[in-house]
């Protein structure tokens, strides 16, 4: 078994690094930033990680717009907050996306935790640490019916 040293230096070309990051984006989406990233920390060279990014990028295979499209569904399937939502979006150096209707990720998480048996108050402190502002949490609980009453 080889060490990390002892690995045999690859000698990166265009389409090599083309299907280096063509390997990766089959397991996820990438940013540009991060493919690009992906790229250097493999010792690829710049101009080479540069060349392959927009090769991926004119063949659709690495687009920012649809990537913060994916991040804002899967947001409001999951329950964020547009603050969590923008946290994301940073952390993957995409631009600010579409909003998200944060009222009714709100009130879905809402329903399912209080399905759970879990306590009103308990659920707007959780509510509050998921980055939802008290005024939605507020009016997301108001407009929920009393899960005690028959």
């Amino acid at each position: 078994m080889r060490s990390r040293a002892a690995r045999v230096e690859i000698e990166w070309t265009a389409p090599r690094a083309f299907a280096k990051l063509l390997e990766r984006l089959v397991r996820s989406e990438l940013s540009s930033r991060d493919a690009l990233a992906y790229l250097l920390r493999k010792g690829c060279p710049q101009e080479l990680a540069e060349g392959a990014l927009i090769a991926c990028q004119q063949r659709h295979f690495v687009d920012d717009e649809r990537l913060g499209g994916l991040l804002a569904d899967k947001g409001q399937r999951v329950g964020w907050s547009q603050r969590r939502l923008r946290q994301e979006e940073y952390k993957r150096g995409l631009p600010e996306g579409a909003p998200l209707d944060e009222d009714l990720s709100c009130r879905q998480l809402a329903e399912r935790w209080l399905e759970r048996g879990i306590d009103p108050e308990k659920v707007a402190a959780r509510l509050q640490r998921r980055g939802f502002g008290y005024s939605v949490v507020r009016q997301a609980l108001a407009g929920l019916p009393d899960p005690e009453s028959p």
